[in-house]
């Protein structure tokens, strides 16, 4: 059993892993991370992305009978292993991202460092995409939109929201809807307002 694991790993370390169909670029996150995680977890290279998955020594130590003597160093086959399946993890992640982003994280050198780097894009971008899209809600008016095109692009808005990884609840999606309605809508907005349970996006539209 264990000769036939050991081929297993080996065969997916250096064969071909399937090709990302999704490409990691602005707003496809969560797609991109199912993607990639059911990949490597498959072939059993998960571990790569890890911190804490160490490498093994890239040297063999030497003997003691050599030691304090000038000998050329020996590399360790194991070191050897682990680098060339890093690398394709790292190549595999690589090709996973749009232009843009992989411009940003190119410089990585190991699969853990990569990965690393593009969770902590990934956080700058979900921030700065929530700062914006919760201003846009702030902000949005109904105006000359008919009710179902207003309602339409807020529920848009609140679904960017969710994606970032910020879901709002309904409640707050129903006070920026009532926020951006004109005067003529304040006898609907004292209504909803004054009422002592919460009122679904639906009840609220018709």
């Amino acid at each position: 059993m264990a000769a036939s694991s050991s081929s297993f790993d080996v065969s997916f370390a250096f064969g071909f892993l399937p090709p990302p169909t999704e490409k990691l670029s602005r707003g496809n996150y969560a797609m991109w991370l199912a993607q990639v995680t059911a990949t490597l977890q498959g072939a059993r290279l998960w571990k790569f992305t890890k911190s804490t998955y160490s490498p093994p020594s890239e040297f063999l130590e030497a003997d003691e009978a050599d030691k304090g003597k000038k000998v050329d160093p020996v590399p360790n086959p194991e070191y050897e292993q682990w680098f060339a399946k890093d690398s394709q993890v790292r190549s595999y992640l690589f090709s996973s991202l749009s232009k843009d982003v992989f411009s940003q994280v190119a410089m990585s050198t190991t699969a853990a460092e990569l990965w690393a780097a593009i969770q902590g894009l990934q956080a700058s971008q979900s921030h700065a995409r929530i700062m914006a899209t919760r201003m846009a809600l702030a902000t949005a008016q109904k105006g000359s939109s008919s009710m179902a095109e207003y309602f339409t692009r807020m529920k848009g808005l609140a679904d960017d929201m969710a994606s970032a990884g910020k879901k709002l609840d309904n409640d707050e999606i129903v006070s920026y809807i009532l926020m951006g309605l004109g005067e003529e809508f304040d006898p609907v907005v004292t209504s909803v307002s004054s009422r002592a349970d919460s009122i679904s996006l639906q009840e609220l539209q018709a």
